[in-house]
C-alpha cells in the first residue's frame, strides 16, 4: 500500500508539471520550462539537475537503486523528465546537451522495462520509438543496443531484435569481458529462437519473423557457437 501510494504521488506530481511545462513551450518560454525541471528533480527525488545530467547511465541507475522503493517507477519518470529536458535545450539549439540527455533517458527507460515494461502512465514502447528517433543520427552505445535486442524480444518485436542481435553479434570483442558478453550473447540468442519455435505462427508474423527466419536464424546463432567453441579448443591446443 505504501509503495503504491509513493507511485501515486510521483506520477501526479510529474503530470502537474508536465502540465505547466506544455503551456510554457506553448508559450515559447523554453528556459522557464527549464527552471521549472530543475525544480521538479529536485521535489521527486531530491537531487541536484546537475548531477543527474552529470552522472553516466549505469551511476544514476545505481544512485535510483540505493533510494529504495519504487526504483523501475522512478528511473521511468527520470527518463520522462530527461525527454522533456532534451527537447527544450534542442529548441534552445543546445545540440550537445539534448543529444546526451535522449542517450541516457533511452538506456535509463530501457533498464527500467526490464522490471516493469507495461505501466499504465506511460507508453514505454512510443517513449523507446520517439528516442530512437531523436538519436537515429547518431550510433548508440553496445550496451544500449543490448538492453534494445532485450526490450524488444520481450514486448513481442521480434524483427526488431533480431537486427540490434545480429549488429551486437557482428562486433569482433577486443578484451576478456567482451568475449564473455559474447557467449552470453550466443546463447541468449539460442534461448530466444528456441523460444520462438514454441510459439504460433500468427505470433511470429505478427512480430514480423516468420517461422522459417526463425529457423533459418537459430541455425546461424548454433554454426556461430559452434565455430567460436572450436576457435577455444584449438588455442587451448595450441598452448
Amino acid at each position: 500500500m505504501f509503495r503504491n501510494d509513493y507511485v501515486m504521488r510521483m506520477i501526479e506530481q510529474l503530470s502537474s508539471a508536465m502540465g505547466v511545462i506544455l503551456g510554457l513551450k506553448r508559450q515559447l518560454k523554453p528556459e522557464e520550462a527549464l527552471q521549472l525541471l530543475e525544480e521538479t528533480y529536485k521535489r521527486l527525488f531530491g537531487l541536484n539537475p546537475n548531477l543527474i545530467r552529470a552522472l553516466s547511465e549505469r551511476d544514476l541507475t545505481d544512485l535510483l537503486n540505493r533510494q529504495g522503493e519504487a526504483t523501475a517507477e522512478k528511473m521511468l519518470v527520470v527518463a520522462r523528465l530527461m525527454k522533456e529536458e532534451a527537447e527544450l535545450y534542442s529548441t534552445l539549439d543546445r545540440v550537445d546537451e539534448s543529444h546526451r540527455l535522449n542517450r541516457k533517458a533511452l538506456h535509463i527507460t530501457l533498464t527500467a522495462a526490464q522490471e516493469s515494461s507495461d505501466v499504465p502512465w506511460l507508453d514505454i514502447g512510443g517513449q523507446v520509438d520517439e528516442l530512437l528517433d531523436r538519436l537515429r543520427p547518431y550510433g548508440l552505445p553496445a550496451e544500449t543496443r543490448r538492453l534494445l535486442w532485450a526490450y524488444y524480444a520481450s514486448v513481442g518485436r521480434f524483427a526488431d531484435a533480431e537486427d540490434y542481435l545480429f549488429q551486437l553479434l557482428q562486433e569482433t570483442p577486443q578484451t576478456a569481458e567482451e568475449q564473455s558478453q559474447l557467449d552470453r550473447l550466443l546463447a541468449d540468442a539460442d534461448s530466444f529462437y528456441e523460444r520462438l519455435l514454441t510459439l504460433d505462427e500468427e505470433v511470429l508474423e505478427a512480430g514480423r519473423l516468420p517461422l522459417d527466419e526463425v529457423k533459418d536464424s537459430l541455425e546461424e546463432i548454433r554454426a556461430l557457437t559452434a565455430a567460436r567453441d572450436a576457435g577455444k579448443k584449438s588455442e587451448t591446443t595450441d598452448v
